[in-house]
Order: C-alpha cells, then sequence, then structure tokens
C-alpha cells in the first residue's frame, strides 16, 4: 500500500485499525510498514534536529569481515551519520548504527502501533523500518529468518555493501553487551603495537592525523627491537669505558651495520604498509590532493579546460633540475662529515697522548678526547649538514609536503650513514684482528694488564678479563625488565589467557616483577664486586 500524502496515509491507517479490529492485519501491516511513504521519511532522516542517544536505545550491531574501516565502508557510514543516525565503532570489526529517541518516536506516531498483539510499533522495529527505508537493500538482510521463512540463502545487499564487507548483524540491546564486545585496553595502542585505535582516531580526528599516527604506530612497532639493542649496547658501552677509560668496544661496527640494514628492511616494510593504506583510504586520504601541498613552495597554477578547476603544479623538468643540482651540492656535507670524522678520531689521539695517566682506571684522557670527538660530530653534522639539507630540500621545491618530508629524511638518513663511516673504520682493524683464529683471549688480557702497569691506555684499549660472561647476565636482566610492560600492556596473550584481568591487576604484577628484576639485579652486581674483592685479596 503505498500513500503519497498525509491524507491518503490516514484513511490507510483507518482501514488498517478496521482490518486489523477483524484479525487480518498481519501481512497488511507488515507490507505498510515497510513500504511506507518514503517522502516524508527522507525528510524525516536528513533532519539533524532530533535529541542524543540514551543508553537504552536500540542498536543494530553491523558485523564486518574486516577490521579496518576504510574505503568504501567509511563513506557508507559516513552517508549513514549523515542521514540522523548514530554510528558506534564498538570494536575492530563491529559497527553499532543507533537513532535518537526523538526520531523512533515520531516513526511510530507517524505510523502508527496498529495491531499490537501481532506486531507492535516499538523502537527496535522503528529502527528497522528506518533502516531498510535508507538502504532498500537491508529490508530483507535485516529480517530475521523464522523456522518456516524456507530462506536458503542469503539475501543479495546492495554492491556498496557488498564492497564494504557486511556479512552479518545482530541486536545490542544494552550497556553490558557493548562492555562485553567492546575492545579490552584500546589505550595500548599508544605503544604502538595494536592499530586498532586508529579507526576512531581517523572517525574523529580525520585522515591528515590518522596517516601521521599511522606512521608514528610503525615506527614505535619496528623501534622495539632497536630499543632493546641499545640499552643492552649502551651497558656494555659503560662497562668498557669503566674498564678502559674508553667507549670502544668489539660490538660498535657490529651494532652500527646492524641498524643500518634494520633501517633498509623498515623502509621497504613501510613502503608496503603506505601502499597498502593508500588502497583502503584512497577515497579520503587524499594524497595527491590539497591536503598534501607543501605550503613553502612556489607554485603556478592553471585552469582545467573542462571542469575550469585551478590547480596547483610545478613543471616537472624544473624540478627534476633542481633535484640533481642539489645532489651535486650535497658533496661538501659529505666530505664535511667525512673530515670531521677522521679529524676527530686523530684530535682524540693527540689528547690521549698528553694525558695518558689512569686515576681509579679511568683514562683522563679518554674522557676528554670522547667528549671534543662528540662535540665535533654534533656542529659538522646536526648544526651545519642538517641546515643544509633542509635548505637544499627547500630550494627543491616540492609540491607535496610528504615529498619534502621524504627527501629531507632520505638526505639527513645519508649524513648519518657517512658520519658513522670512520668510526666503523677505526674499528674494523681492531674487531678483524680479535676475530681471527690466531687471537688468545689470554694475551689480550695479560696486553690490557700491562697497559694498566705502565699507566698507559693501549690505543685500541680491549675489554679486561671475563668481560663478556660479566656482561650477559646483565644483558639478560635488562631484556627481562623491558619485556615485562610489553607483555603486560601491550599484548593480547595475557587477555587472552586471563580475561578478567583489571588494570589495577596489570600494574600490580608490574611492579612486582620489576622489583624481583631489581633484586636479581642486585644480587648479581654484589656477587660481581665480592668476586673482584676477593680476587684482589
Amino acid at each position: 500500500m503505498q500513500c503519497s500524502n498525509l491524507a491518503e496515509r490516514e484513511e490507510g491507517v483507518d482501514a488498517m485499525i478496521e482490518t486489523n479490529l477483524h484479525g487480518h492485519a498481519g501481512q497488511e501491516e507488515r507490507k505498510f510498514l515497510l513500504t511506507g511513504a518514503r517522502n516524508d521519511n527522507a525528510a524525516l532522516l536528513t533532519s539533524k534536529g532530533y535529541g542524543s542517544i540514551s543508553q537504552t536505545s536500540p542498536r543494530i550491531c553491523f558485523v564486518f569481515n574486516d577490521s579496518y574501516l576504510g574505503g568504501q565502508r567509511s563513506a557508507w557510514l559516513s552517508k549513514v551519520r549523515a542521514a540522523g543516525f548514530c554510528v558506534e565503532q564498538t570494536s575492530a570489526n563491529l559497527v553499532a548504527i543507533a537513532a535518537p529517541d526523538e526520531m523512533l518516536q515520531s516513526l511510530a506516531i507517524q505510523r502508527g502501533s496498529h495491531g499490537q498483539h501481532t506486531m507492535p510499533a516499538t523502537p527496535e522495529r522503528s529502527l528497522h523500518v528506518l533502516l531498510s527505508e535508507f538502504d532498500p537493500s537491508l529490508a530483507a538482510f535485516l529480517e530475521v529468518p523464522g523456522p518456516f521463512s524456507n530462506r536458503s540463502r542469503k539475501p543479495r545487499l546492495s554492491e556498496e555493501l557488498e564492497a564494504s564487507g557486511l556479512i552479518g548483524w545482530f541486536w545490542l540491546h544494552n550497556v553490558e553487551s557493548a562492555a562485553t564486545i567492546a575492545p579490552k585496553y584500546v589505550w595500548s595502542g599508544c605503544f604502538g603495537l595494536s592499530r586498532e585505535p586508529l579507526g576512531k582516531v581517523r572517525d574523529y580526528f580525520g585522515t591528515e592525523i590518522s596517516w601521521n599516527l599511522l606512521y608514528m604506530n610503525f615506527v614505535a612497532r619496528w623501534m622495539v627491537i632497536p630499543a632493546m639493542g641499545s640499552a643492552a649496547y649502551s651497558y656494555v658501552t659503560v662497562l668498557a669505558f669503566m674498564s678502559t677509560g674508553s667507549v670502544d668496544n668489539p660490538f660498535l661496527p657490529l651494532f652500527s651495520v646492524g641498524l643500518v640494514l634494520w633501517g633498509m628492511v623498515m623502509l621497504f616494510f613501510w613502503g608496503r604498509l603506505e601502499r597498502r593504506y593508500q588502497e583502503k583510504w584512497r577515497e579520503d586520504v587524499n594524497i595527491s590532493g590539497r591536503d598534501d601541498v607543501n605550503t613553502d613552495a612556489v607554485l603556478e597554477t592553471k585552469v582545467d579546460d573542462e571542469t575550469g578547476e585551478v590547480k596547483l603544479y610545478y613543471p616537472e623538468w624544473r624540478h627534476k633540475a633542481k633535484q640533481f643540482a642539489a645532489s651535486t651540492l650535497m658533496a661538501p656535507c659529505l666530505v664535511l662529515v667525512l673530515g670531521a670524522g677522521l679529524l676527530s678520531l686523530d684530535f682524540r689521539a693527540r689528547i690521549i697522548n698528553l694525558d695518558p695517566k689512569l686515576i681509579d682506571g679511568i683514562s683522563v684522557g679518554g674522557m676528554l678526547g670522547g667528549v671534543a670527538t662528540a662535540a665535533i660530530i654534533f656542529i659538522a653534522t646536526r648544526v651545519v649538514c642538517y641546515h643544509w639539507c633542509a635548505v637544499l630540500t627547500n630550494w627543491e621545491n616540492y609540491t607535496k609536503r610528504s615529498g619534502y618530508i621524504y627527501s629531507l629524511g632520505a638526505k639527513c638518513f645519508l649524513i648519518d650513514l657517512v658520519t658513522n663511516l670512520p668510526v666503523l673504520r677505526f674499528s674494523a682493524d681492531w674487531d678483524w684482528w680479535v676475530c681471527t683464529s690466531v687471537f688468545s683471549y689470554f694475551e689480550a688480557y695479560l696486553l690490557q694488564r700491562r697497559a694498566d702497569a705502565e699507566v698507559r691506555p693501549h690505543p685500541h684499549p680491549s675489554p679486561g678479563g671475563n668481560f663478556w660472561m660479566r656482561s650477559i647476565f646483565f644483558i639478560m636482566l635488562l631484556g627481562l625488565a623491558v619485556q615485562i610492560p610489553l607483555i603486560l600492556f601491550c599484548s593480547k596473550a595475557l587477555t587472552f589467557w586471563l580475561p578478567s584481568i583489571t588494570l589495577e591487576d596489570r600494574w600490580g604484577i608490574f611492579i612486582l616483577l620489576e622489583i624481583l628484576v631489581l633484586v636479581l639485579s642486585s644480587y648479581v652486581l654484589s656477587k660481581e664486586f665480592r668476586g673482584e674483592d676477593a680476587e684482589g685479596k
């Protein structure tokens, strides 16, 4: 029964009441509610004057086959939100849709509640009707199959909904059900080990901020292992400094080369992740649009002949020429960094020779040489070369802000790589001698003792006896201390094995385990000192 205006609908209502009184309203009234006046509902849906959603408002929870709210799904949900509905992401792949209570009551008043013993106009039914009229393909999809419905296959959705990955739905009536299926501790995404909060961030703050957080998320994920390695390497460096008066140790070139290789692997996987998310968010990421325009660039304008749109551009040949010139002008920076590295090594050796004495086993000349080397390298790289890289990158006139950032990062990475070359070359001969088969740890130990007896540090000081065996315990304890917060706050395994654990329980376990690690470290450290005192006696 199709109603074109209010008078016809009132006549239909009276007819339905009369029919219902005789007990024949089931199918007719269902047809009336599902195929009612769309012109009135269009104004109803587009109206934004309804109130907010209460905790007891009925919600239909849609189940999607993917946890990423991107692409066509975001566009469809935006249409749903623009029509007056409330969209809530209750989980990674669950989205709850509700309507304000005033909207549901208005529909119930307009349509009436005829035949309450067979089909009352409940809020759930009103929400069902609103969604069915918003998207006609949802009418059959949201219909609950009965025991005699003879539905052998799933009803066909529209192409837009099929592309968004909608696979099921269920009613979400109360707050307890929402809390049960809601993601636990979504704030753990701040640690970078979960991408689930990105959907909410993108929903509330836009794609540009979410894109920056995606990059931070990736860096946080991939920097966990280098951070743990850096912590262990820092301990080895401090121990070498306390033993020999210098931060030189056999792990320096290995750690530097490992960081360079790890950075290359990170760059490769970031390219894959970037292409993946550009595909998922291609409809509103707008990487090539005005959202990514470099505001510091000098751009030219042209008018499209077909659309009349004013577009910003820069001649490609001029940009390529500036890139080539900037690459040529990067040579002085590389020469400066390389020369500063070699100069700092020679300057360090001269300072050590000026004051070769040891005070409590620490070389004062080695400390001053290390400070002078760090100062020279810092001034050459951070103060001079980094600033020059920024000037050259800005002169290249990138039209995209992302292109400017990537180009500047590549230049700074090249500067850091060249900065490590003198240090790697400095330690290569010594490490090659250490790693050969003719090397004897006992001879190295005697050589160190002889250097200490002559009150003059070795030019390439080697660690003392039993250095690696003493270090392994502290490295293991340090790794354990780092792993405890990662497991307690960033891993989903704990929630899987202990689903009822609370945030307070996690903090209690964290403090207890860290205290145990501290006690164990104190025990190992005191045992080490007692061993040295026993040797001295």
